[in-house]
């Protein structure tokens, strides 16, 4: 697909790489997203958490390494980039904690657990984590599987309790169904919840979207499904939800499994702000509606290629420090080679 650029972007900062300045040694992390919270702060989520000096996360081996932490961002002005955080540690201050421990017999020589995104309800935080089984003898990029979707609730002590799903695993979605809560967004009554289907080809994924009242955020069987949905072949169809999920309402594709959606005031509708596959080229979509049409992809951004091994993922929107009612927002994306998250301000005409 010959991509164009998107007439809606008027300028693009590069802002670098960020949260390199830590007094905990990361050095390195995954699948940065964030969740604001009710104090006017926010809550960003990592995945893979690298310490110490290491080359390329490419074949690294991954058995010590933390598969997902946290940190608490005050909302501030990121247009230098984010300036003030606090890493969720351990007991002694020093070293990041994993938000959402192993439970046996998972073992972290096989078993990874992604934090992708969630939201705050009453208080509690919900995180929604991908469960990866792994060959820890083969690059993770190309052989990871995806076991399910789970969700883990914390209080203020960010100590996060993985609840089980009615069949008493902690997957609530299997692995051949979509992995709701890659991203999730309040909208009227309903937080909304993106999924997506992936390929053994990792970077082609389907996006699917479901949606649950926030009171009823635990209950699995209170989750409703899109099952039909408008396409720009057809516009004029009618949303359908469902209480069970079948594939039949893909919003749009190609997307390696992360993802951000929002309402844009400034543009007048729904902006979908990802990378394209695996390559270096950030795009962007527009919806009238959550539920669609969605547009085909438009190039925001091209980052250099810094290797040429290297893969482009986790492009993501932080709407809740966009300016000027979202004429001036703020994406993340992590390129494989550096493998920290790289922040960029996007101007809108």
């Amino acid at each position: 697909m010959a991509l164009q650029d998107s007439p809606l972007v008027a300028s693009v900062r590069d802002l670098g790489v960020q949260f390199a300045d830590n007094d905990v040694d990361i050095t390195g992390q995954d699948a940065v997203s964030s969740v604001e919270l009710d104090d006017d702060t926010t809550f960003w989520i990592f995945g893979d958490t690298i310490e110490g000096p290491f080359d390329s996360i490419r074949g690294f081996e991954l058995t010590e390494v933390l598969s997902n932490t946290g940190a608490v961002v005050p909302l501030q002005d990121i247009s230098d980039g984010v300036r003030e955080f606090r890493y969720i540690t351990d007991d002694t201050g020093t070293r990041a904690r994993q938000l959402i421990e192993f439970e046996p017999p998972e073992h972290k020589s096989r078993q990874r657990l992604w934090a992708i995104h969630g939201a705050q309800v009453d208080g509690q935080l919900y995180l929604y984590y991908h469960r990866i089984t792994m060959d820890p003898e083969v690059d993770v990029f190309e052989t990871f599987q995806l076991d399910g979707m789970g969700v883990a609730r914390a209080g203020r002590d960010w100590r996060f309790e993985r609840l089980r799903a009615p069949d008493g695993t902690y997957e609530w979605w299997k692995g051949d169904e979509p992995g709701f809560g890659v991203w999730v967004q309040r909208h009227g009554e309903h937080l909304y919840l993106w999924g997506s289907i992936q390929p053994e080809e990792k970077s082609f994924g389907d996006m699917y979207l479901a949606r649950v009242r926030p009171e009823s955020i635990e209950d699995l069987s209170a989750y409703e499904y899109l099952v039909e949905a408008p396409t720009l072949e057809r516009p004029d169809v009618q949303p359908r939800w469902s209480s069970t999920f079948t594939p039949t309402a893909c919003l749009f594709s190609d997307v390696p499994n992360e993802m951000s959606s929002s309402w844009n005031e400034h543009l007048g509708m729904f902006i979908s702000l990802t990378t394209f596959q695996r390559d270096n080229v950030l795009v962007i979509r527009t919806a009238p509606e959550l539920t669609g049409p969605w547009s085909e992809p438009q190039v925001v951004y091209r980052p250099e290629r810094t290797r040429p091994e290297s893969l482009y993922n986790a492009g993501k929107e932080h709407p809740e420090f966009a300016r000027e009612n979202g004429k001036v927002t703020y994406m993340t994306f992590i390129d494989s080679s550096v493998y920290r998250p790289h922040l960029i301000e996007i101007t809108f005409a």
